[in-house]
């Protein structure tokens, strides 16, 4: 069962940083209208939310490679779980106020009403990071060697 859990690991790491870069790119193209979305929420001031937005599509964009790669596992893991958690309290404060807006997760290429559903969808994946965060080492990973195993 243990030779698993490197396997798991690779599935999880792709999955999730898959997903962060498939979420950054469009960001990174049009930071403007993430920025929009982000501002949407009323959770930022005003000046705070371009800066915002470009550093957070940068970082999903960096820690999702990383985490594809298999490059610092557990920080990469760490920071996205943190991500994760951050935009998780924000849907489910825009779905408590009742707001009828986009989440903004993929830019101006579309994404979910915020909603409970995309909460439960978020809190998954939380519970995916810190699973790579716990058990770090995975298969074809750049920090453990082609199977996983430390040379």
């Amino acid at each position: 069962m243990t030779n698993l859990y490197p396997w798991l690991g690779l599935v999880l790491r792709a999955f999730i940083g898959g997903y962060f870069v498939f979420a950054a790119v469009p960001k990174i193209i049009e930071p403007l209208a993430f920025a929009t979305s982000i501002a949407h929420y009323g959770l930022l001031p005003s000046w705070l939310v371009n800066g915002y937005a470009l550093i957070v599509a940068w970082l999903e964009l960096v820690v999702g490679i990383m985490l594809v790669a298999g490059f610092r596992v557990r920080p990469s893991a760490l920071v996205c779980g943190g991500l994760l958690v951050t935009f998780t309290v924000a849907v489910a404060y825009a779905v408590v106020l009742g707001l009828k807006i986009d989440c903004g997760c993929f830019g101006s290429q579309g994404g979910d009403e915020v909603s409970w559903y995309k909460v439960a969808k978020n809190t998954v994946m939380i519970a995916m990071c810190a699973y790579l965060w716990w058990k770090p080492t995975t298969a074809f990973s750049l920090d453990d060697g082609l199977l996983g195993k430390r040379s």
